[in-house]
């Protein structure tokens, strides 16, 4: 049997990725794409390393466990949250091995052993549809199971140009708002955190429960500020929608990108808190 080394990195290296990136996603952990493609290509790496010849003992579980290891912590970085992280990623794994187990074995049950292990005909193209299929199946079963436990306030910063805002935000584990397209989690906030990111503007909190209609308004005063509308769901609520708007959150290492939607209501009314986190501020 052929192994052509730049088909087996790549194609590892982009299977890694779409693992580790919605790893990430389930878990609610924002992560940059560099560190992410990183691990991706370390594990790639290894999977080369592992077919070479004289290099047969990469294939052990001890070996295996290792370079798992690096690449989580690569990347996530070394915190509590990796674990977390790690157990979506060996879920994701497993998900992928068996849906391609599944459909290889419906469709050509023949095989062929190399190195002891056995290795299923499957093209590059089916391969990755089945990756992007599997992570489907991963995101029904597991949902909702990436929601960061804890109820305690903790102080966030999130900017928008030169604007700062400072709030408390109350780590809810029922908040499982997250971006549509990344899959990151959503932090809520009142109206008062939108007056000072945006000082003069004006917006009223009856405004912001029609936020559709706010949108074209605040797009067309504030062209250079990425505006969204971000559905939601709630009790008594058959569905919604929140204005929101790409700014950068400050933390101990830097500065992430974060979607912060705004609430027409008060997120507290006792005003212990200004927003609501479901995710891991670290």
């Amino acid at each position: 049997m052929t192994v052509y080394v730049d088909l087996l990195f790549g194609l590892n290296t982009v299977i890694n990725y779409l693992l580790l990136r919605g790893s990430a996603a389930l878990g609610g952990c924002p992560a940059k794409a560099w560190r992410l493609l990183g691990s991706a290509a370390l594990g790639g790496l290894y999977a080369v390393g592992a077919v070479l010849p004289g290099l047969e003992g990469l294939q052990g579980l001890v070996c295996q466990g290792i370079c798992a290891a690096l690449m989580l912590l690569l990347a996530f970085g070394w915190k509590r949250s990796t674990v977390k992280q790690g157990l979506f990623f060996f879920a994701l794994s497993f998900a992928l091995s068996g849906v391609v187990l599944l459909a290889v074995q419906a469709v050509e049950p023949d095989c062929v052993f190399l190195g002891g292990r056995a290795y299923y005909a499957v093209t590059t193209p089916a391969l990755l549809l089945l990756a992007g299929v599997s992570y489907g199946v991963a995101a029904l079963a597991l949902a909702g199971c990436g929601a960061h436990a804890g109820g305690d306030i903790v102080s966030v910063e999130v900017a928008l140009g030169e604007r700062t805002a400072r709030l408390r935000a109350l780590r809810d584990t029922g908040n499982t708002l997250r971006d549509p397209i990344t899959g990151q989690t959503v932090l809520v906030a009142g109206s008062r955190a939108l007056s000072v990111l945006l000082p003069g503007s004006g917006i009223l909190r009856e405004q912001l429960q029609n936020p559709a209609a706010l949108l074209p308004e605040l797009s067309a005063r504030y062209p250079s500020v990425r505006f969204r509308l971000v559905p939601y769901r709630a009790v008594g609520t058959e569905a919604g929608l929140l204005l929101a708007v790409r700014c950068q959150m400050r933390k101990k290492h830097g500065k992430e990108a974060i979607l912060v939607a705004f609430s027409p209501t008060e997120v507290s009314r006792g005003g212990q808190f200004d927003a609501l986190w479901g995710g891991a501020i670290v």
